[in-house]
């Protein structure tokens, strides 16, 4: 696992400067703190930071071929380059190294941008073709690692991180109003966008070709909810549990130690345990807890520890964590901190490092198995739809308006079947959207976005349509909430430590046997997850497989309300925020005054905003771009404008 970053200056033809390529790099170093490289060659330069995980004295990059004239700087990892290796060599290729990165290079050579479709793995890298003069920049098939591009007067930038970008001097550090818009909405911004004016990322299973001072981007990978053929559902039970032992035992490849991730939950369980049986040695497990019980899962993790013989590691989160650590993780992620989860993925993922540098983590099984109660519920909206308007807007909306507190989720999953396809499924995992959102934002920002946030959900659906509500939503979950908010926070939380963490669930011929499997296979009975638990059922102990969904809840409404009432207060009240202009300062202060004095639970507004402005400080307000290094504290210390009372 890496960082890379490059410049091809295809449109003013300019050498680029070595000490802008050590910049760059420097910027991502923590990514990979084991070595570092550069090639600057006339008007391209690339990049490399290296966490050495195979063939360990023999993958130095940017690596060449054989001529030295085509260059590969690569981030991740390949499952299957020794067969890719093996049926190069019968082709004449010749290797200096036995790593993973050598086997792009002479597969470009071979197959040219058609070699991409053919690596098994999770990547991003860049090849610079010397002879034809293109830049090649490619994303592995799920997104699970990130690639950045932005442009300066023609010239193209690519890296690992946004931070790498920004210091390029003609890269403007500004915010994109429709990009923040957007994150309000979903707590994350669709691709290809980011929050930062005209810095994009590469989509997943895309590849990026700059060539005769023009960009192509084009898809090598989809998958599709198609027809199915119904199977005995012994078939698919034995399909699923043979996929995944297959995609585990790829990803246990390393010439380092390796542990798992391990929450307590169905996915990690799984992992864990198949871990277990495939390694002689006891396996590292590692689980993060938090200070308020009901909010924490080390009692599953330990259950699932013992059950499978691991040497378990574990740490609880306190409310000081969070003011201490929330700048760095905004300085980590390049965008807000979307979720407060973020916080303990950061913490485990360095008490990990001390242990182990590759770790598995179980990613993926809610979207491909349906695991979330918003897949269950979703049907309901076929029928509330059938419905009369009048009945629905008379008598069922009112009546769940009375709803009392305690009923809140009950309240938002109704809201939720009122609204149309893809509305509805964007909006379960939203924040800010329909008359919130209309509070929230100023007429002026209204007047200069788009305020329906769903238009990318509708644009992957127009692109590739699927046979049911539930493959919909199970496929835009995996094309957009997955890549863009959930791995965004495994890559950036666990690179932050320098460590590298693999997803078997996300394995991409697993993706597509289980959008084969018929939709009403997987929510049976009304269970989420149906057919995942049933194939693990005489695996896992039966309290996992029972237990109800968690998540990876925080508690932040309560941290607000006592530890960090002023902090929370001073970020959202202060006159910088009322001066940027996006937001009504009256509505948040009304928010915060009726979460505060426990009226109703807007945790979750309130810690989107609270970090869109600690990203705006910390990237935006600075005259230089430079790590923070103090808490919450102490960004806020410098700050002199006055907060009102609440």
């Amino acid at each position: 696992m890496c960082g890379i970053c490059g410049i091809f200056n295809m449109q003013s033809g300019e050498p680029v400067s070595p000490r802008l390529i050590e910049q760059m790099t420097h910027l991502i170093a923590h990514r990979g703190p084991d070595d570092s490289g550069s090639y600057v060659d006339g008007p391209t330069g690339l990049g490399f930071a290296r966490l050495s995980i195979i063939d360990l004295s023999g993958g130095h990059q940017p690596m060449s071929n054989e001529n030295g004239d085509i260059w590969v700087v690569f981030n991740g990892e390949i499952w299957n380059y020794k067969t890719l290796r093996q049926e190069l060599l019968e082709k004449g290729h010749q290797f200096r190294t036995h790593s993973d990165t050598e086997t792009i290079v002479h597969a470009y050579e071979e197959y040219g941008v058609e070699c991409v479709a053919r690596l098994h793995g999770m990547f991003s890298f860049a090849i610079w073709d010397g002879p034809r003069q293109r830049l090649l920049l490619a994303r592995d098939k799920a997104g699970k690692k990130p690639l950045y591009y932005t442009q300066v007067d023609g010239d193209l930038l690519f890296a690992s991180e946004i931070k790498s970008l920004l210091c390029h001097p003609g890269v403007k550090r500004a915010a994109s109003t429709q990009a923040m818009a957007d994150f309000l909405s979903v707590r994350y911004v669709p691709a290809p966008a980011t929050l930062f004016e005209n810095i994009y990322k590469i989509l997943p299973g895309h590849w990026l070709l700059c060539e005769h001072g023009q960009l192509r981007q084009e898809s090598y990978w989809d998958f599709t909810f198609g027809k199915t053929e119904e199977r005995p559902i012994a078939a698919y039970l034995q399909g699923i549990r043979q996929h995944i032992h297959r995609a585990v035992e790829e990803r246990m490849m390393a010439d380092v130690p390796v542990g798992a991730m391990l929450s307590g939950g169905v996915d990690s369980s799984i992992i864990t345990g198949l871990m277990s049986q495939l390694t002689q040695q006891k396996v590292q497990t590692f689980s993060v807890g938090f200070d308020h019980p009901d909010y924490s899962e080390l009692p599953y993790a330990r259950l699932v520890s013992e059950h499978f013989g691991t040497e378990h590691h574990e740490l609880v989160v306190q409310s000081s964590d969070m003011t201490q650590y929330w700048p760095i993780l905004t300085w980590h992620r390049d965008e807000p901190v979307s979720e407060p989860s973020d916080l303990g993925v950061y913490l485990i993922s360095k008490l990990a490092r001390q242990h182990v540098k590759v770790v598995l983590s179980g990613e993926g099984g809610d979207e491909l198995f349906a695991g979330y109660p918003k897949y269950v519920v979703d049907w309901l909206a076929r029928y509330y739809h059938i419905l009369p308007t009048s009945v629905r807007d008379q008598i069922i909306q009112p009546l769940l308006e009375r709803l009392p507190y305690r009923m809140r989720k009950l309240k938002t999953a109704a809201r939720n079947l009122s609204q149309p396809a893809p509305q509805r499924w964007m909006n379960w995992f939203g924040i800010f959207n329909g008359p919130l959102k209309e509070h929230l934002l100023t007429r002026e920002t209204q007047m200069s976005i788009d305020l329906d946030a769903s238009r990318e959900f509708r644009r992957w659906l127009t692109h590739n349509p699927q046979r049911d509500g539930l493959s919909s939503m199970l496929y835009l979950d995996t094309k957009i909430w997955l890549p863009d908010n959930l791995l965004m926070k495994g890559d950036k939380m666990t690179m932050a430590a320098s460590l590298e963490a693999r997803i078997p669930l996300l394995d991409y011929q697993l993706i597509e046997y289980a959008a084969s499997i018929p939709s009403h296979l997987k929510t049976r009975s009304f269970q989420a997850k149906y057919l995942l638990k049933r194939a693990y059922a005489d695996f896992l102990p039966e309290t996992i497989l029972t237990r109800k969904k968690m998540g990876f809840n925080v508690p932040t409404g309560i941290w607000f309300r006592e530890g960090q009432r002023s902090i929370i207060t001073q970020l959202l009240l202060s006159e910088r925020v009322r001066e940027r202009g996006y937001f009504n300062d009256a509505f948040i202060a009304q928010m915060l005054r009726d979460h505060l004095e426990g009226k109703t639970n807007y945790q979750a507004q309130l810690f989107t905003l609270a970090s869109l402005e600690l990203w705006f400080r910390i990237f935006i307000d600075t005259p230089r771009l430079e790590i923070p290094h103090g808490s919450v504290e102490d960004l806020l210390a410098e700050d002199r404008s006055t907060v009102p009372s609440l």
